[in-house]
């Protein structure tokens, strides 16, 4: 009976140790076990807003450009290059860094009126999706 006891009580605590280990840990268990996450960036998941999408053409007022660059599962990719061209005005950053949710953010201007369409571009490819910005 003594050695059922001991070596439950063995088997107890060693759980208990692996078990309290992961709760305090930074998590690396967790990168172990977890599947690898794509990180090929997905054309046609991947989204591009405008705000506002009309606005004066007077040079000082902007447009926010906010692309959120996706996988093929719609994650957001960290770390990412994006790049925009716009048919009109001018870009206030040239090349971003996506953040940790896949988002990179653009301000555009004008000092003439027309019609912009913003077009994004990760490692050289154009994204499915553009939209479009009125200046007045």
């Amino acid at each position: 009976m003594d050695k059922k006891l001991i070596g439950f009580s063995v088997v107890f605590f060693a759980a208990f140790i692996v078990f309290a280990a992961y709760m305090f840990s930074d998590g690396s268990i967790a990168r172990f076990t977890r599947a690898a996450e794509d990180k090929e960036p997905s054309l046609s998941n991947s989204l591009i807003f405008a705000w506002p999408l009309q606005l004066p053409a007077d040079n000082q007022s902007v447009s926010e450009i906010t692309v959120f660059l996706r996988n093929a599962e719609g994650t957001g990719l960290f770390e990412q290059p994006v790049k925009i061209a716009i048919s009109h005005g001018k870009i206030k950053e040239s090349q971003i860094l996506t953040d940790t949710d896949g988002k990179a953010s653009f301000h555009i201007s004008a000092s003439t009126p027309g019609t912009s369409v913003v077009e994004a571009f990760v490692r050289n490819k154009r994204l499915a999706k553009t939209i479009s910005v009125q200046f007045r």
